[in-house]
């Protein structure tokens, strides 16, 4: 005997077609009644006398009773046999048509984002003009997002959209550029949500800042933007930060984060840990201008 493997979907078709064969068979079966009489008979077959009261109630009635058990009989077996069987294939038809999505978003994220992003979404460094100016951006490491803004406070539904928006719309202001069709991209929706599908599937925990440096803290996540003491480039000027909000409020917009409009939007940095919020605003304090 030669080992074979068969399929869900293989499986189920073989049960559903085995079920209307064996179905079909006994249809033909009881309605089969001496066939040699119907090829030399001369009389029509609906001028013929019928059975007899006799034959009526036994013969007769007990062959519609024995070959209606056996048919209601498969019919109970079948049904079962291919319900049972259903919610596997199901889960495992999704499954594959969620793998398959992931692959085709891998596909577009390597060819259209990761020379921005990184091949691995960990982001970095790039050079873009910005307004006819050259600027180190630093282009969010997008294996975090879902890390990152969980410990913020959204919810898991909020950064997909947020995660669907950015794809879709871009940023103004940044070298992130629109991607939808409807808004004049390149990419269909089914394209997008495949992209975002993939984003899922790559996430990691943000790592924490070790320390409570709030220099360092900042020399190391904030500066790209911010500019190395705090002056301002692609972010605003921290230098005159608490002119116009209180510590407590600098706390939220770093654990937060910000949506802007006009001019790059300012990530969640809750996943630095609540000792690197409370370094970071006690250095932003500290490089004040008076």
């Amino acid at each position: 005997m030669i080992p074979f493997a068969i399929d869900a979907q293989a499986g189920t078709a073989l049960v559903v077609i085995g079920g209307l064969a064996i179905f079909g068979l006994l249809l033909l079966a009881s309605s089969w009644n001496q066939p040699g009489r119907r090829r030399t008979a001369k009389v029509p077959w609906g001028a013929r006398p019928g059975p007899s009261d006799e034959e009526l109630e036994h013969r007769v009635l007990l062959n519609y009773l024995v070959w209606s058990f056996f048919a209601a009989l498969i019919i109970a077996l079948w049904i079962p046999a291919y319900w049972l069987r259903e919610p596997k294939r199901m889960a495992e038809k999704r499954t594959a048509i969620a793998n398959a999505g992931i692959e085709e978003g891998k596909a577009s994220f390597v060819s259209l984002c990761a020379q921005c992003h990184g091949p691995d979404a960990g982001g970095g460094i790039r050079q873009v003009l910005i307004r006819g100016v050259a600027h180190d951006y630093a282009v969010p490491p997008l294996k975090y997002a879902y890390s990152r803004y969980l410990q913020a406070g959204r919810r898991q539904d909020e950064i997909t959209q947020l995660l669907s928006d950015t794809i879709n719309h871009g940023r103004p202001g940044t070298p992130m550029p629109t991607w939808a069709l409807a808004f004049g991209g390149p990419l269909n929706s089914h394209q997008v949500s495949n992209i975002v599908a993939y984003l899922q599937s790559i996430q990691e925990d943000f790592p924490k800042e070790p320390g409570t440096d709030g220099a360092q803290i900042f020399s190391s996540n904030c500066a790209v933007c911010h500019g190395t003491n705090g002056e301002g480039g692609v972010g605003p000027n921290l230098r005159v930060a608490l002119q116009r909000m209180t510590p407590e409020d600098l706390k939220t917009t770093i654990r937060k984060g910000r949506v802007n409009v006009e001019r790059p939007s300012m990530p969640s940095w809750a996943a630095l840990g609540d000792g690197a919020v409370e370094a970071l605003v006690r250095f932003i304090e500290s490089i004040q201008e008076k």
